[in-house]
């Protein structure tokens, strides 16, 4: 077996989106790694190539990068800052795991990345206080996801239980408010601004895609805002909708079971109590 094939192997292992965004992370510190040694020995800074993977606050510079939209999700600015991501994202994220699918966990990190940069090139662009340095301020990191791989986890499992450095007992969804309330705390101190605005970003989707999710919020239909749709007319060509979708179990219900969890693990439930978490999670 090849040492590409072995990689392949480990990265589709277990079919676990934590895993691989993990591994794709340490992927591109990697590279960056070789390109700061590439840079060293011809002479010009690392900076110069790895821009080109960051996200520009600059409106003109991000139109003929469009691709740093994504790319940054995947760059650090070093080792301690990629480490805390991928920590936070190991633990917080496994959880979620247990209660969703592969499909959902990558939709909430690269949707919860993509937000939290897009808020960061608005807010730059429209508060007059980033006038000064918008030509030339960037994002990278991935914390805009992980924040909402974190706040999706406290809104969907808001009662089940960690306990940190085996000391005490904490709810998930006092977890996800203390990061989210410690980004504000550092809002008007903090040096990285941007990336607060990337936290703050990412946190908005997760809570948003967990409350459609749950059917608390729905997205706008914009059959119902238009005055040119006869509703009716469309009904009459559609015909009857037919639907087996069976209803999902109310909150109660699934606070019963996370509590279950907390107390004896997930392994204790039953097959039918299994069932109502993966409807719920559907």
């Amino acid at each position: 077996m090849t040492t590409w094939e072995k990689i392949q192997l480990e990265f589709n292992k277990g079919n676990s989106a934590v895993r691989q965004i993990i591994m794709i992370n340490l992927g591109a510190f990697i590279f960056t790694v070789f390109v700061g040694v590439i840079a060293r020995l011809s002479g010009f800074a690392p900076e110069e190539m790895l821009t080109y993977f960051y996200i520009p606050s600059n409106l003109g510079k991000l139109i003929i990068r469009p691709w740093t939209l994504l790319t940054n999700i995947f760059f650090h600015a070093g080792f301690w800052h990629l480490l805390g991501n991928m920590i936070l994202l190991y633990f917080i994220g496994r959880i979620l795991e247990d209660f969703m699918d592969f499909k959902k966990i990558w939709k909430i990190f690269l949707y919860g990345g993509i937000s939290g940069a897009m808020l960061f090139v608005i807010s730059y662009n429209i508060f007059p206080v980033f006038s000064e340095v918008v030509g030339y301020k960037k994002l990278l990191g991935a914390s805009g996801g992980v924040t909402a791989i974190l706040v999706a986890t406290g809104t969907f499992l808001p009662r089940y239980q960690i306990r940190p450095f085996g000391l005490f007992n904490v709810e998930l969804r006092w977890v996800a408010l203390f990061f989210v309330f410690r980004d504000l705390y550092m809002f008007p101190v903090s040096d990285n601004t941007g990336g607060l605005f990337a936290h703050i970003g990412g946190a908005i989707f997760g809570l948003i895609f967990i409350l459609n999710l749950q059917g608390k919020i729905t997205r706008p239909n914009l059959n119902q805002t238009s005055f040119f749709w006869d509703k009716k007319r469309d009904e009459r060509m559609r015909g009857p909708i037919i639907t087996d979708k069976k209803p999902k179990p109310n909150q109660d219900e699934i606070d019963a079971i996370l509590d279950k969890i907390s107390q004896s693990g997930y392994d204790s439930l039953s097959n039918s109590e299994k069932d109502v978490l993966f409807k719920a999670s559907e």
